[in-house]
């Protein structure tokens, strides 16, 4: 990635980006798998946007990415509110 690429990724501000664990990376997922804002994540299956995501990056993506998903759908379900306990996209984890 040139010197250009990643100053331009350093300053792209989305407001995907209001979501708690939701950094300059995932908004960046989340964008190229169909979903560039809040609104477009509501009513949404975290698996989908997970499969979309793959899809879009053309191979597998770290499981903590639905985690991630997980909270971005409730929080945009929920006008920004998340469960006392549930802040951290690790909160979000399979249940065993």
């Amino acid at each position: 990635m040139g010197d250009e690429a990643v100053g331009q990724r350093k300053e792209m501000k989305s407001e995907l980006m209001k979501i708690p664990g939701i950094g300059v990376n995932m908004a960046e997922h989340l964008v190229r798998a169909g979903y560039p804002t809040i609104e477009s994540l509501r009513g949404q299956s975290p698996d989908d946007i997970y499969t979309a995501d793959c899809i879009a990056q053309g191979m597998p993506v770290d499981r903590c990415a639905l985690y991630c998903y997980r909270m971005a759908v409730h929080y945009a379900e929920h006008d920004g509110q998340l469960p006392e306990g549930k802040t951290n996209w690790w909160d979000w984890k399979d249940c065993i």
